[in-house]
């Protein structure tokens, strides 16, 4: 189940990921006026920080379920000997 939050997380960023691509190549366009260029460049600029931000925490969360069958051993190694 969690692989699949994983999965389905970092599928997500990819998107953002080439969201911010587009976003970019309509900042190239020269029939935007400043006003929404300013506008599409600041929340270009959130979009990123947020795609950062998930994709950090998504592989955080990868590197804590590859961890768990070794933290359970470890606590059951405990537990045995107490």
């Amino acid at each position: 189940m969690l692989d699949i939050i994983v999965r389905s997380a970092l599928d997500i960023v990819g998107r953002g990921e080439r969201l911010i691509e587009a976003a970019r190549g309509l900042l190239d366009r020269e029939d935007i006026d400043e006003v929404e260029m300013y506008e599409l460049h600041y929340e270009v600029a959130r979009l990123r920080d947020a795609v950062f931000a998930v994709d950090e925490a998504v592989r955080s969360l990868a590197r804590v379920i590859e961890r768990w069958p070794q933290a359970t051993r470890a606590y059951g190694l405990q537990t045995t000997l107490h």
